[in-house]
């Protein structure tokens, strides 16, 4: 699994110090558990990281850095784990690698009624279905859900956008998640013959993964309208993920900016002591087509745009191939002043 943006966000809420409480929430450490999480990290990294000529760089630094003295003036824990996370970034290039100060939780009461997930909340990802102009569809998903928690919700808004004559689907900001989630989405946009879409290669089990299109899905797929994705900076992991398979694969056309470049990928975050976590990625996206991947490099869009243009450039570039295969000539008309429109700006 990588770390999406729901799984992130928990590391992130509980590193920020309120104003003034500093030292209740970004407590100042001693040489003993700076020494002890060093090499709790090292020793993670060195039995799985999926790079391990990098990991063993980045073991040699951390630990160079530790016997000399160089932490000493780190002082709180929030500065330590943001200090670790930039030089193993350095040494690896690996975007996905960070530590953080994340302390254990005290034990909440149990809830008389339980409450709503974060993925439940945020749609598993499924943030807007709209109707462009032009019977054209759009989808703004904003991560890849677990696939068992989040298929029910996925199947809804799949089997909708075969009501359209085109496809964009948003991944500007969607950071990534669940890799099985994206070839269960991808399904939706084949026919039911199984595709190898991508795989995924676990250097800590020493296996690799393929994932495959399903033949079974519920609702109507939609494999004969033209799909285009929008991508920039932000898109990310599992988001590269599903953008380069369709791209390589020829189903989709790519619109906006090069993507962040994250392939790696690792299995949640684990406890380096009580103060920190860490995310070590130990396994890695090949494509079967190309037989590599986009990390530290990106996603090259087919069509080249600022990511604030794509959604318009996407719209335009769906109604003209429309216009093309339209056999209705009054409504062919109705796309050719629509897509005026949009050369436009309007």
């Amino acid at each position: 699994m990588r770390p999406c943006a729901f799984q992130l966000l928990a590391a992130v809420l509980v590193i920020g110090p309120a104003a003034g409480q500093q030292s209740q929430t970004d407590p100042q450490i001693d040489e003993a558990a700076r020494a002890s999480v060093v090499e709790r990290l090292a020793s993670m990294i060195g039995s799985g990281y999926v790079l391990p000529e990098a990991g063993q760089i980045a073991i040699r630094n951390v630990r160079a850095a530790q016997a000399s003295g160089e932490y000493k003036g780190v002082g709180t824990a929030r500065r330590f784990a943001e200090r670790l996370t930039s030089e193993m970034r350095a040494a690896t290039q690996d975007k996905h690698i960070a530590v953080y100060f994340d302390p254990e939780p005290a034990a909440p009461p149990k809830p008389s009624t339980p409450p709503a997930t974060a993925r439940e909340r945020f749609n598993f990802g499924f943030y807007k279905i709209e109707n462009l102009r032009g019977n054209v569809g759009y989808l703004d998903l904003r991560s890849f859900a677990d696939v068992d928690e989040g298929r029910e919700t996925a199947s809804a808004y799949l089997a909708a956008l075969a009501n359209f004559d085109a496809i964009i689907i948003d991944l500007r900001q969607n950071g990534g998640g669940n890799t099985p989630m994206v070839a269960y989405i991808a399904s939706y946009f084949f026919s039911p013959k199984p595709v190898h879409l991508t795989d995924m290669y676990w250097r800590d089990e020493g296996r690799t993964i393929e994932l495959w299109t399903s033949e079974n899905v519920p609702g109507r797929r939609s494999v004969s309208q033209d799909l285009y994705l929008l991508v920039g900076p932000s898109t990310f992991s599992a988001a590269e993920d599903f953008s380069y398979s369709l791209q390589q694969l020829k189903r989709a056309t790519v619109v906006g900016e090069r993507t962040g470049g994250g392939a790696h990928m690792g299995r949640g975050l684990q406890r380096l002591s009580p103060l920190f976590t860490a995310f070590i990625p130990v396994g890695q996206s090949v494509n079967p087509v190309t037989k590599t991947n986009w990390e530290n490099v990106g996603v090259e869009p087919d069509i080249t745009v600022p990511a604030e243009r794509a959604l318009v450039e996407a719209h335009l570039a769906a109604v003209r191939k429309l216009i093309q295969r339209e056999s209705d000539p009054a409504w062919q008309n109705a796309l050719r002043g629509l897509a005026t429109d949009l050369a436009a700006g309007k």
